[in-house]
């Protein structure tokens, strides 16, 4: 059974989640001994410090993303290198029969930018196996054997791009999902110390009960109140 992705739990992003931590932890400290009765150890406390600087050491989620981005640009290109190559050799084969003759056709490729990774690959790999049969009838156009293993290059290319892609992928998935969880449990903390801060201090000091309020850009009342343990 495939787990599920993790949905996050945190109602902001991951860099605000992040830096609400860092600044609850100035009353954290203020307030150890305080709150020590009330579950608060000073143990308790070296762990959410400890967790919140191990989640500003993980690449945040909009690295993630621009990896992303920075991949999709790199197989762009790649695959424009080995369309330009096939594009190249099926012009001259055009110039001697017409696109919508049988020996045209017989080359196995046509519509090239509209065609799947997949389909693209498999159509480089018949261009120059057909090319390389019926070459001394188009050397006389231009077609020679450099454009043919040129097409061989560019599409070996392709293949290793879509593998390292298909790899960088997964590796990226991972690592955003575990970002998630430990976000989540490190949101769970932070909601767990707000109550028990936010409750010692409500009724004596609204400033520093404000100290804890989990997300300060909501009312109060609207900030998650888990059981406390």
């Amino acid at each position: 059974m495939l787990a599920k992705d993790p949905i996050a739990e945190y109602p902001f992003a991951q860099a605000a989640l992040w830096q609400r931590c860092l600044d609850l932890l100035p009353a954290l400290d203020r307030d150890a001994a305080l709150l020590a009765p009330r579950g608060v150890t000073a143990a308790r406390i070296a762990q959410f410090k400890h967790d919140t600087e191990e989640f500003g050491d993980m690449d945040p989620d909009t690295v993630m993303v621009q990896q992303g981005v920075t991949v999709t640009e790199g197989k762009d290109a790649v695959r424009i290198a080995l369309e330009t190559a096939m594009q190249q050799v099926l012009g001259i084969i055009a110039s001697q029969d017409d696109p919508r003759s049988a020996r045209y056709k017989r080359f196995g490729a046509s519509s090239i930018t509209a065609m799947s990774d997949a389909k693209l690959h498999l159509g480089a790999t018949m261009l120059t196996k057909q090319g390389r049969r019926y070459l001394a009838e188009y050397a006389g156009v231009g077609l020679t054997e450099a454009m043919l293993a040129d097409i061989d290059t560019q599409n070996a290319a392709f293949v290793d791009f879509l593998a390292d892609r298909r790899e960088a992928e997964s590796s990226r998935a991972g690592a955003t999902q575990g970002r998630v969880r430990f976000a989540n449990g490190l949101y769970r903390q932070l909601v767990q110390l707000c109550a028990v801060g936010e409750a010692y201090w409500r009724l004596t000091d609204a400033a520093k009960a404000a100290e804890y309020v989990v997300n300060p850009g909501v009312p109060t009342a609207a900030a998650p109140r888990p059981v406390v343990g």
